[in-house]
This record gives structure tokens, sequence and C-alpha cells, in this order.
């Protein structure tokens, strides 16, 4: 069987030239072959797990959660990153980069 398995899957340039070097791939590939069997078994879900899960997708708890705290959240987030970059601006003296277009006039030419 783990023959078969092997023969399903082609082998890259990469893979050869790894075996090419003596390095033993066929251990770590059988393992990835197996985890991949056991993802797909544990997302085989039966009915009855299903619907439980359909359930607990339809809670309405968000809903409520935004319904209630979503406005006053917003204002509070809005008012801190106001008074943030109020205070950066004026207070922390930074110099900002503004354009130096009519600030910066060039050096008049000198004649050698």
């Amino acid at each position: 069987m783990r023959a078969r398995l092997f023969r399903s899957f082609p082998r890259c340039h990469f893979v050869s030239a790894i075996q090419f070097k003596g390095i033993s791939t066929s251990g770590r590939l059988y393992q990835d072959i197996t985890m991949y069997r056991f993802a797909k078994a544990a997302l085989n879900l039966s009915g009855q797990s299903a619907r439980q899960l359909a359930v607990r997708q339809k809670s309405d708890l968000s809903t409520q959660f935004h319904a209630k705290y979503g406005p006053p959240l917003l204002i509070a987030g809005a008012t801190f990153c106001t008074a943030v970059w109020a205070y950066v601006i004026t207070s922390t003296g930074i110099t900002w980069n503004l354009s130096p277009v009519g600030k910066v006039q060039p050096k008049p030419w000198q004649e050698e």
C-alpha cells in the first residue's frame, strides 16, 4: 500500500535533487499523506454535527453586541484617534516635510 501511495504523487526536480544527495524523503512524504488523510477525515462532518455547527453559526449574540455597543465604540474610537493625532501634530515638535516650492532658491551662477 505504501508503494502505491508514492506512485500517485509526482516527484518534482527538487525532490529528485534531494534524493540524489542521499537524503531520504520517503518517510516525510508518507507522514504528509497520512496528515492529509487525517485532516480530510476530521473535516468530514456527520449530519448531526453539521446541524449543530449551523445552529452555532446562527447565534444572534454578535448582532445584539453590535446593536448595543457599536455606535458608542465607533464614536470613542474616532475621538481617541483625533486626540492622538492632534497631540502628535501640535506637541511633539516633529518637523513636517512640507513642500519647499518657493522657499528654496538656487545659488547664483559663478563664472570661473
